[in-house]
């Protein structure tokens, strides 16, 4: 750690970090950029948001290094203090940085998807050195001042809030004890928002006629994303068990497959539960999220 730091106790900055993250998706889902064909207002648009999101990923990192006892240097640098992390939480940044550039809707376009540490070197300013000039910096005085590197660091807000989740995650595992960060990559997000709709409908099948007429079974719900993972529930007298994961194989598999993604696609689920006499007063859910941001 650095000299003459005063750190505050871990739990209460792990909530600090948290809510200042959960507060900065929150404006931006509400109050998105609107692109621009001159540059300078977009950049004025953005500064806020990148300007946080800057400062959060500078304290996230400086967080996990205390928490692993790790001595750091007073720098604004990521790919310094990222550097310094243990090499395990580095693959887990990682790892949550890859999932988002390849699930996430608004960045599948983008193929390949930059390693964290390109990324990193980028909001860093790239070709310029490293401690010669800093990303942040240039972010931080872009509304007046011309960048001191060759040009403007290239962002993306929402990864940028995705690795401070991944921090975020990584910090609580720490503080559990578990070892290691908890199942919340992007791709399970995604998976858990689904199921919410997915329940639904599978709800108002088993409340309606016929429903034991099916017999035992795996049904298709959704996929394949790119690791060629699948909504999945198999269904066994009664009793249904959700999975995310690649369907089994045939020896695997000892019920029939069903492919049930094209029913679902035209279900419209309020007329589903109304159909078995029963109501709902929950809004209609939208069972794509679109360019959203799941994050809590």
């Amino acid at each position: 750690m650095t000299d003459n730091v005063k750190h505050k106790d871990r739990p209460w900055a792990l909530v600090g970090l948290e809510v200042a993250l959960e507060m900065e998706w929150q404006k931006f889902s509400v109050s998105p950029i609107r692109p621009d064909l001159v540059p300078e207002y977009t950049h004025a648009q953005a500064w806020g948001y990148v300007v946080a999101a800057y400062s959060l990923l500078e304290q996230g990192f400086k967080e996990i290094l205390h928490s692993r006892e790790r001595t750091f240097r007073k720098t604004h640098e990521l790919t310094n203090l990222f550097d310094g992390l243990p090499a395990n939480d580095q693959d887990v940044l990682r790892a949550h940085h890859c999932d988002f550039w390849h699930a996430f809707p608004g960045l599948r376009w983008f193929r390949p998807p930059p390693p964290l540490d390109d990324f990193l070197e980028n909001l860093d300013g790239r070709g310029v050195g490293r401690g010669k000039c800093l990303g942040s910096v240039d972010w931080r005085y872009a509304l007046t001042q011309e960048a001191a590197g060759a040009s403007l660091p290239s962002v993306s807000i929402n990864a940028m809030h995705e690795i401070m989740y991944g921090c975020v995650e990584l910090l609580r595992s720490i503080q559990e004890g578990t070892g290691k960060a908890s199942r919340a990559d992007y791709s399970w997000r995604l998976h858990e928002y689904r199921w919410g709709f997915h329940r639904e409908w599978l709800d108002s099948r088993l409340n309606s006629s016929g429903r034991d007429q099916e017999g035992d079974r795996l049904e298709i719900l959704w996929g394949p994303d790119y690791r060629e993972r699948y909504d999945y529930v198999v269904v066994k007298g009664s009793r249904g068990t959700i999975f995310f994961r690649r369907l089994p194989n045939t020896e695997e598999s000892d019920v029939p497959v069903v492919d049930k993604r094209r029913e679902l696609e035209v279900c419209e689920i309020e007329k589903s539960f109304r159909s078995i006499g029963a109501t709902s007063n929950r809004p209609a859910r939208n069972r794509d999220p679109g360019c959203q941001h799941i994050m809590y």
